[in-house]
Order: structure tokens, then C-alpha cells, then sequence
């Protein structure tokens, strides 16, 4: 016999109206409470009916989550997040990936907004900015990078704080004392290009500007260039920790010993990092952290009367390692945040 919702109910000791909030991932619900009852559902093996709940709320239960490009890692991870916390909200998750289409877009969120209850447009920290597609009915959520060019304050959506990533990784190199760095980064008049906004912070006219999607092999062929300027600079900070994992290899191909002849610093948090010889420091936001704001605010957007709410602001950490600090062998290692990340708005 098939498992029902009441039974549900009765293991968690809730009633039905508490069930149906927790698998519909309405906003205001507790955390103990939906403890208990996904416990309850994991223990049963209780199936929601999609259809028929479909038909009941008039709700698709997914979301469309458009990001410009998944061969960038930190897009990927992000992804990753917003699929593992639509999840645990009952929800299921359509990943859109655009590269620079924006029509592709536009299509999503109007002609298949039949099939998606709201979507999360991810413009990326790197990248062609896709953010401000569409216009179409569905509700939106917008996790947008944004620095001097000015902060939204109202629409709602996650803001990643670029100028607040870069004077981390600025006051990590001062306290170093190193003082003549190289921006390597997408093409600075991009987007919300990170790249620019560790040329304002590091106060450096030196950048080596790439108009490919970083990667590792971008990287690698950049490091060639970099080697011939060698004596001018003593750390490379990348926009994007694929480019900077690119780099490194690159340099040690060439007999460039990091971070003795020069240091080296990436951002996105990518796992491999740690993992590198030396491994890598980075700059990071937090996904997990992100995703949960994101899809808080698009279940807002669900709700009767829901207004326009001011962008929630988040901040990111440092994760410092070989490739500034030097080798365990020379100077203790350390791997904790130089600060927490700054989290605004929520």
C-alpha cells in the first residue's frame, strides 16, 4: 500500500497543513519543523505527487537556473548549490546554461515560462553578463556581480561585493609586502569583470587582459607572457582560479618556482586548489550561503503582495595557502578565512 501524507503527519507528530508547507518549500517554516518531517518522509519513502500537486497549487515545482557558462568552475559550483538547496525545499531545478546568447534568455523566461515557477539568473562574477535578460512573467531572482560601476538597492536578489573580494586579497599582499602585482583577468570593460576591480584595489596599471572563457589552458598560455616580464612583478593575482590553476602550471613548465620567484592568488574557492603543488591561495564566495539566499527570495516572490526588497549584499573570504604564504617547510600554513564573508540585506 502506498505511503500517504497523513502518515507522514502522524510519524512527525505535525499536522497535514505542516507536511504540505514543508514539501512545497514555503518561506517562514522551521527548521526543527522540517526536521522532523523530512525524517518522517525519509524513513517511509513517502513520493509527493507531482502531478497532483501540480494541478492543486498550479505550480510546476521547478526552477530555471540561466547561468552564462558552465566550463567556468565557480559558475559550476554555484549551480551545484542552488541545485543541492532547491532540493531540500521539495523543488526541482532546470540548469540553463546561455554562454552569450541572450535571446537564449529571453526564451526561457518568457516562451517556456509555462514550465518554471520563477527562475535564478546568474549574470557570474566572470563573463558575459546575462542578468538583465527577459522581462518575461515568470519571477526572477538576480545574482549579479557589482562593484564601483553602482549597487542595485532595489529589485531584490544577491549582490556579489567585487570591491569587498578585492581589498581582501589587496590587504593579504600589503601584509606580505608585495607590492608590484600583475591583474590577469577577462577583458576589463566586461561586465562585472573582477579583473577591474583588483586594478582599482591593488592600484596596479599592470594587466594582462584575455577575451577567452578562463580556463586552465588560457592560463597556461598566458604564464608565456608572463615569464617575460618576471623581473617586473612579484605576485600574479588571477580573476578566476581556472586561469590561476592555468598559470601555475604554466610558470612551472618554464622553471618559475611559485611562490618563490613570484606568488600567485586566484578567486572562485575551487576545490582543486587545494590540492595544487603549492596549493593555491584564493578568494571564494560562499555558494551554499548564496543559494539559500536566492531561493529565498524567488519563494518570496511567490507570495500574494510580495514587494520589491533591497538587494541582499554578500562579501567573500580568503582562503590562504602555498602560493602566497610560501611552503609549510618555511612558514606555518594556514588555510583559515582572513575574514568572514559580509553578508547584507537578508
Amino acid at each position: 500500500m502506498a505511503v500517504t501524507m497523513r502518515q507522514v503527519a502522524e510519524l512527525a507528530g505535525v499536522s497535514l497543513k505542516s507536511v504540505s508547507r514543508v514539501v512545497n518549500g514555503e518561506p517562514n517554516v522551521s527548521d526543527e519543523l522540517r526536521h522532523k518531517v523530512t525524517t518522517a518522509i525519509d524513513q517511509l519513502g513517502w513520493q509527493p505527487n507531482a502531478l497532483a500537486r501540480t494541478l492543486r497549487t498550479g505550480r510546476t515545482e521547478t526552477v530555471a537556473v540561466i547561468v552564462p557558462d558552465l566550463r567556468s568552475g565557480w559558475v559550476a559550483a554555484l549551480a551545484q548549490a542552488l541545485v543541492i538547496e532547491a532540493d531540500r525545499r521539495g523543488l526541482r531545478t532546470a540548469i540553463e546554461p546561455c554562454g552569450r546568447d541572450r535571446n537564449r534568455a529571453v526564451q526561457v523566461l518568457t516562451e517556456q515560462s509555462t514550465s518554471f515557477d520563477g527562475a535564478i539568473v546568474v549574470g557570474g562574477i566572470h563573463g558575459e553578463d546575462v542578468s538583465s535578460a527577459g522581462g518575461g512573467p515568470l519571477p526572477v531572482c538576480r545574482i549579479e556581480a557589482f562593484g564601483a560601476n553602482g549597487t542595485p538597492t532595489t529589485g531584490g536578489g544577491v549582490g556579489l561585493d567585487l570591491d569587498q573580494a578585492a581589498d581582501v586579497v589587496s590587504r593579504h599582499l600589503r601584509a606580505l609586502r608585495l607590492t608590484a602585482p600583475v591583474v590577469v583577468g577577462p577583458r576589463l570593460d566586461r561586465p562585472g569583470a573582477f579583473a577591474h576591480a583588483l586594478q582599482r584595489a591593488l592600484d596596479t596599471a599592470a594587466v594582462l587582459e584575455t577575451d577567452a572563457v578562463p580556463s586552465r589552458a588560457e592560463g597556461f598560455r598566458l604564464a608565456a607572457r608572463l615569464v617575460e616580464d618576471l623581473d617586473r612583478h612579484d605576485v600574479v593575482v588571477c580573476a578566476d582560479d581556472e586561469l590561476a590553476l592555468g598559470v601555475l602550471a604554466g610558470l612551472r613548465s618554464r622553471g618559475v618556482r611559485v611562490p618563490h620567484q613570484i606568488a600567485l592568488c586566484g578567486c572562485g574557492g575551487l576545490e582543486d586548489g587545494r590540492f595544487s603543488s603549492p596549493s593555491l591561495t584564493t578568494l571564494g564566495f560562499p555558494t551554499g550561503e548564496i543559494a539559500r539566499i536566492a531561493l529565498d527570495d524567488l519563494q518570496r516572490r511567490w507570495e500574494p503582495g510580495s514587494h520589491n526588497r533591497a538587494m541582499t549584499r554578500v562579501g567573500a573570504t580568503l582562503i590562504r595557502r602555498e602560493s602566497t604564504l610560501g611552503f609549510a617547510s618555511a612558514a606555518p600554513l594556514s588555510i583559515g578565512p582572513l575574514s568572514s564573508p559580509r553578508v547584507e540585506g537578508s
